[in-house]
């Protein structure tokens, strides 16, 4: 681009001062022409007229265009590369007939006689050349000379003879004269300039290039690739925390090395501070884990220890006394009872701790709901209490195991008939949420207290009396409904309680 530009400007200049130069040849032409026509031409015509001579005509000394003609084969012989013709369609002397380009700038000139010069760059002998050309307009001293053959000083015709040509008007372009200079070897400097110009501009950006990409490698690149290999390599644990790199530096890249630094220590102290939690946590997870085996343990060892005390009193009985049929009967009915409740209690406790895969079939809750309602209903009528159902239609099939769902439906049932006390009112809804579906059991009963809501899902927690309950059935249910990834919501007031089972369409 900015070759392009000097090259513009170089041939710009170039022809603005050969147009200069042109002018001020063709302004001094003219002043001779115009001496010689004006003051030389009549003092020799006077001188010649005295000596009764009138019909000679000096032509050294009294025509313009000789006299122009000899002083600028004088300029020429120090200055040749310009070039002076004064030319004419009609001229005395063969020599200055008008070539094509110069009949056709007479042509222009006759055609736009306000134009006093043209000048532009044309082909001449193939060679490009600046032209500055002027009309030769005829006035009527010239027709003494050119008007007319009969008319013309016979020294003249003598001299030009049959070659001459005659007949100029007055007030015509008669010829023109120009001033030429060949371009093409200044075009040529100038293209040469250019490109040497360029080459030395490709160079010194070439250099300069690679000198400011080898500084800005050694003093930002290498350091910011050498920061990112450390960060990669803490990334991937190939390079310990805390590592200082040197930062010997002033600048932002020792700005930065030294952030790093910080930056490296404070994550080696986070780094330690997560493991002492993480350490903290399992000794706390442990410590949790021994908490729950120990309150799991003294609930297991409450519920048995309460049918094993009864069954060994029958059996001291049994053993110590004297009974009858119908008393050792009694007693063995009790034994029975309590062999039963300990086997529930450990078949539920092993159900619970062995979290057993789902088996997933699609299937819909209403009917679970009513399978469920088959078993219990007998119970429910027995008990007095009045069963609603607002069962949706627009509850689709879902994905569960529809055994476990069974167990959880049924354990939420008895727990509401068991919450009232009689005539209470059991009311069981369904409905879909967006993309949840949503069970409900609402019981009519005096609602759970404050203080042990925050228990009711622990293992082995009831308040129901003794024999009534093992205190596994929400643990149960709330892992069941957590395994399909659902939740168990309660609600509860003084008017009565509402278990929710909210699971994922």
């Amino acid at each position: 681009f900015f070759s392009s530009i000097l090259y513009y400007y170089l041939r710009t200049h170039a022809i603005e001062n050969a147009n200069r130069k042109t002018l001020i040849i063709m302004t001094y032409v003219r002043a001779i022409g115009d001496y010689v026509k004006n003051s030389f031409r009549p003092g020799m015509l006077e001188v010649l007229s005295r000596q009764h001579t009138e019909d000679e005509f000096l032509v050294e000394a009294m025509s313009t265009t000789h006299v122009t003609l000899e002083v600028m084969r004088l300029f020429n012989k120090d200055l040749s590369e310009y070039i002076y013709k004064r030319v004419s369609d009609k001229p005395l002397n063969p020599e200055q007939k008008a070539d094509g380009f110069q009949l056709k700038m007479m042509r222009y000139f006759e055609n736009n006689r306000m134009t006093k010069s043209w000048h532009g760059i044309v082909k001449i002998k193939g060679r490009e050349t600046l032209v500055y050309t002027r009309p030769v307009i005829s006035d009527r001293t010239c027709l003494t000379c050119h008007g007319s053959r009969d008319t013309a000083p016979a020294s003249l015709v003598k001299r030009y003879g049959e070659s001459g040509n005659f007949g100029w008007s007055a007030n015509k372009v008669v010829g023109v004269e120009s001033v030429s200079i060949p371009l093409d070897l200044a075009f040529a400097r100038i293209r040469r300039i250019t490109i040497e110009t360029f080459i030395f501009g490709v160079s010194t950006l070439g250099l300069l290039f690679f000198a400011i990409y080898g500084t800005f490698s050694h003093l930002v690149t290498k350091p910011l690739n050498n920061l990112s290999n450390i960060f990669k390599g803490i990334t991937n644990g190939t390079q310990p925390l805390g590592r200082d790199i040197p930062a010997d530096r002033n600048d932002e890249i020792g700005e930065l090395t030294e952030s790093f630094n910080i930056l490296s220590r404070h994550l080696l102290e986070a780094q330690e501070k997560l493991k002492k939690t993480a350490d903290l946590e399992k000794q706390m997870m442990e410590t949790e884990k021994l908490a729950t085996l120990g309150q799991l343990s003294a609930g297991v060892a409450h519920e048995i220890n309460n049918p094993i005390g009864g069954i060994r009193l029958c059996f001291n009985n049994l053993i110590n006394t004297d009974m009858d049929t119908a008393t050792m009967k009694q007693h063995a009915e009790v034994v029975n009872s309590g062999l039963d409740r300990i086997q529930r209690i450990v078949k539920q406790l092993l159900d619970f701790s062995k979290n057993a895969p789902l088996d997933l079939l699609p299937a819909s809750v209403n009917k679970i709901i009513e399978d469920v309602l088959n078993i219990s209903r007998y119970t429910i009528s027995k008990k007095g209490i009045t069963l609603i159902k607002h069962l949706s239609h627009e509850v689709p099939e879902l994905m569960v195991d529809p055994n476990k769902l069974e167990q959880v439906f049924l354990n939420l049932i008895i727990n509401a008939v068991q919450a009232m006390d009689g005539e209470g009112i059991l009311t069981i809804r369904t409905w879909r949420d967006d993309s949840i579906c949503n069970v409900s059991f609402s019981d009519t009963g005096g609602g759970i207290p404050a203080e042990v809501l925050p228990n009711i899902f622990d293992p082995f927690f009831t308040t129901k009396d003794v024999g009534e309950g093992t205190g596994l059935g929400l643990t149960v249910s709330k892992a069941i409904v957590e395994q399909h990834g659902g939740e168990i919501v309660v609600e509860t007031s003084g008017s009565g309680t509402t278990f929710t089972v909210r699971l994922s369409l």
